[in-house]
C-alpha cells in the first residue's frame, strides 16, 4: 500500500538476432526460387515445348473469380476484425483493462508512442515494422492484384502465363500463415511469456494478465486456406508434353538395344 496507483508497462524490444533470423529465412526462400528457376531453364527449356491447350483446375472461369472474391473478402474482414486482445487487472480487483488489436494495429504497436519511448533499438523496431507491413499487408495485396490481372487476361484470351508465376513467387513470401501460427504459439503461453520477458520473480506485481484470440484470427485462418487453394487452382496445367513422350521413346529405344530383333 503506497497510497496511489502505479502503472507498469512491459515492453519487448527487438535485438539484432531476430533481424538475422529474418534475413536468413529470406535468403533461404530466395535460394528456393533461384534453384527452381534454374531447373526450369536448364532442364525443361531444352525438352519442354508447349503443346495442346493449357487449362486451369476449373474449366469455368467463374469459379476462380468467386474464390478470388472470397479470399479478398476474408482478408479484409480478418484485417479489420479483432485479432488478439490482452486483459490486465490487479489481483482481487474487479476492474479489467482490455486492449485489443486488429492486424494493422498489431504492427503499429511496434512503433507507437509507448513502443518508442526510451527504446534502446529504435532502428530495429522500425525495421521490424517495415517487414511486418511488407509481408502481412503489401505482398498479400500485390499477389491478389496479380491474380486478378491473370484472371482478366484469361477471360480476354490473352497469354498471361508469366503473371501466375510471379504471383506464386510473391505469395511464397507473404506471411499471413506464419503470423497466424506465431500468434497462436505465443498466445498459448502468453502469461508465462510476459513474466519471462519482464524478468520479475514476483508475478503478483504485474497483476492478472490474460490474452485471447479475436474473431479476426479465425477469419484469417479461413483466408489462408482459401487463398492457398486459389493460388493452386490458378496454376497452368497441360494434358501431355513432348518431354514425357521423349522420355518414353528413349526408354523404348533402350529396350530395343538390349533386346535386338
Amino acid at each position: 500500500n503506497i497510497g496511489g496507483v502505479v502503472e507498469a508497462a512491459v515492453r519487448g524490444e527487438p535485438r539484432f538476432a531476430i533481424v538475422c533470423f529474418f534475413l536468413s529465412t529470406l535468403w533461404e526462400f530466395l535460394q528456393i526460387e533461384l534453384v527452381k528457376a534454374m531447373h526450369e531453364r536448364k532442364v525443361l527449356k531444352g525438352h519442354y515445348v508447349q503443346s495442346g491447350e493449357d487449362r486451369l483446375l476449373f474449366d469455368k472461369v467463374e469459379i476462380p473469380i468467386l474464390i478470388h472474391l472470397a479470399a479478398i473478402g476474408l482478408y479484409a474482414w480478418g484485417c479489420l476484425s479483432e485479432f488478439i486482445y490482452i486483459s490486465t487487472s490487479d489481483y482481487g480487483s474487479d476492474e479489467v483493462c482490455i486492449k485489443s488489436y486488429n492486424l494493422p494495429q498489431l504492427g503499429s504497436a511496434l512503433v507507437n508512442e509507448i513502443g518508442m519511448t526510451a527504446n534502446s533499438a529504435p532502428g530495429q523496431s522500425r525495421f521490424l515494422y517495415l517487414v511486418y507491413v511488407v509481408l502481412c499487408v503489401a505482398l498479400p495485396i500485390l499477389a491478389h492484384l496479380i491474380q486478378m490481372t491473370f484472371i482478366i487476361g484469361r477471360v480476354q484470351s490473352r497469354t498471361v502465363e508469366a503473371l501466375i508465376r510471379w504471383a506464386s513467387v510473391v505469395w511464397c513470401f507473404a506471411g499471413i500463415e506464419v503470423l497466424v501460427i506465431g500468434i497462436l504459439a505465443v498466445q498459448s503461453k502468453f502469461e508465462q511469456f510476459i513474466v519471462n520477458v519482464a524478468n520479475i520473480e514476483n508475478d503478483a506485481f504485474l497483476g492478472d494478465i490474460k490474452s485471447g484470440l479475436g474473431s479476426g484470427f479465425y477469419v484469417l485462418i479461413a483466408y489462408s486456406v482459401v487463398a492457398c487453394f486459389l493460388q493452386f487452382s490458378l496454376g497452368i496445367r497441360r494434358s501431355s508434353t513432348p518431354y514425357t513422350q521423349m522420355t518414353s521413346t528413349m526408354g523404348q529405344s533402350g529396350n530395343e538395344k538390349e533386346n535386338p530383333v
